[in-house]
């Protein structure tokens, strides 16, 4: 339970950082003569790197384990957070945002370090409660920054306050870092290096006793030349569970079989429909999270702390509602296995993205009713997120970091395309949020169809249910 609560506190601290600028950012555009377009530029760009990084990310972490490459990335990440405060242009915070977003890939060894750690029964719960606990670090940006924001310039005044607040947040991913690597494990057998190791001194072992039974069968023809040396039992196996299984991942594998793996599995039917899926629920929610707080701005004049607070709601209901999405998704495996995972993200993702147009035309109602489709709608978006990871571990269990970083890259390409079309759509908000539900709608009925995993349909409800 310790790696799972410093997974997610570790995932939280990282989109807080990610995430500390927006709240922020219409003091520091005032300040250095920033204009609309070039904001939206740097949220693109803040995106944009955590695509790559996630996909570098999930085999790192097969090589690696979890806990280090988790370590490895809040120093990395918290390094330009607190040099923010040197800003002086606007080419500089897009450069700067760019290296931000390296922290974005945070959530590959936050879901890796808990699929390791639980059972097939309950890894959609414990992947939703890490992924979900730990995005809401958006919301805590939106709640922290500003206050800290207000503090600071009470005393030294907003032009030295917005270089001076970002500190706060890089100290804390440095002290989770440290935490991280000194005070948990990788796995529940331990160290996942000491793991490696003496899986490769076994397969050794294996390789030079099959060579000498070989040498055994030419020389004699006693009945014992038939038998075959059993294979190693730490080599890779798989746990089932209700028919679902999940394989242990190749530790061993080398640079270029890493490599190459990637391409192979980016190339698989139901890992790149997973991908579609997680660019309209975690793209969404990243999209959404960057431009929320203009949203109530532009439609009904707020002042900016007022819709900074309002848009801190949509992160902070990661608290359960991402957690509902793994729950649901287990509530469905337990009765029907796979099939259920899928209809239990058909489920969810058509609601998303019905609620999503929903909101669209609450925008131009009051107040309070917007308010109350947004939190809607940001259950539904999460939820599906936690659907989505429900399915994840089980769609290729042997690459299963790789799956995890092309599948969490995919969500910035969602929020890297859903950014864009806001910006394209501004002021135009109502009529950015329709086009995305009827996306999301269209890709929760066609996708579920489609999806195949481990030889199990959606279809398979209408048939055998026990298939």
């Amino acid at each position: 339970m310790r790696a799972m609560h410093l997974a997610w506190i570790s995932f939280m601290v990282a989109f807080m950082a990610w995430f500390s600028i927006p709240p922020v950012m219409d003091h520091i555009a005032e300040n250095l003569n920033i204009p609309s377009a070039e904001m939206y530029d740097s949220n693109m760009a803040a995106v944009a790197v955590t695509i790559v990084a996630r996909i570098v990310i999930g085999p790192m972490c097969e090589r690696f384990g979890p806990r280090r490459v988790m370590a490895t990335i809040l120093i990395v990440g918290a390094i330009p957070c607190g040099l923010t405060g040197l800003l002086a242009n606007s080419a500089g915070l897009i450069v700067l945002r760019c290296v931000i977003g390296i922290l974005g890939g945070a959530f590959v060894p936050c879901q890796f370090w808990t699929s390791q750690m639980f059972a097939p029964s309950v890894v959609g719960t414990a992947n939703a409660i890490s992924a979900g606990w730990g995005n809401m670090g958006a919301g805590i940006a939106y709640l922290l920054i500003p206050a800290c924001f207000g503090g600071i310039a009470k005393h030294a005044g907003d032009s030295i306050a917005w270089r001076v607040v970002f500190v706060i947040p890089a100290g804390i991913c440095i002290l989770v870092a440290f935490i991280d690597y000194f005070c948990s494990t990788d796995t529940p057998h331990g160290d996942w290096l000491k793991l490696r190791r003496q899986e490769a001194q076994e397969k050794d072992v294996v390789s030079v006793m099959e060579a000498t039974n070989s040498e055994c069968a030419d020389t004699t023809l006693a009945p014992d030349s038939e038998k075959k040396f059993p294979p190693s039992t730490s080599s890779a196996q798989g746990t089932n569970d209700d028919d679902e299984s999940i394989s242990d991942v190749k530790r061993t594998e080398s640079g270029m079989d890493a490599l190459l793996g990637v391409f192979r599995v980016l190339i698989k039917p139901n890992v790149l429909i997973m991908v579609v899926f997680y660019i309209c629920s975690l793209g969404t929610e990243l999209a959404i999270d960057n431009v929320v707080g203009q949203v109530f701005r532009t439609n009904f004049g707020l002042d900016p702390a007022t819709s900074a607070y309002i848009g801190s709601v949509f992160g902070l209901l990661n608290l359960f509602s991402r957690l509902g999405g793994g729950l649901f998704s287990d509530f469905w495996a337990h009765r029907f296995h796979l099939p259920g995972r899928i209809m239990a993200h058909f489920i969810i993702m058509l609601i998303e993205g019905i609620a999503l147009i929903g909101f669209s035309f609450g925008l131009d109602t009051n107040l309070g009713g917007a308010i109350a489709l947004m939190v809607f709608f940001s259950l539904f978006v999460q939820a599906a997120a936690g659907t989505t990871f429900g399915l994840v571990p089980f769609v290729d269990p042997v690459n299963n970091g790789k799956v995890m970083g092309i599948v969490g890259a995919g969500g910035n390409l969602g929020g890297l395309i859903f950014n864009l079309m806001f910006s394209k759509f501004q002021p135009d908000f109502p009529g950015a949020f329709l086009c995305l539900g009827c996306i999301t709608t269209g890709v929760a009925i066609l996708g579920c169809a489609l999806l195949r995993v481990q030889g199990k349909t959606l279809w398979h409800l209408f048939g055998n249910r026990h298939h």
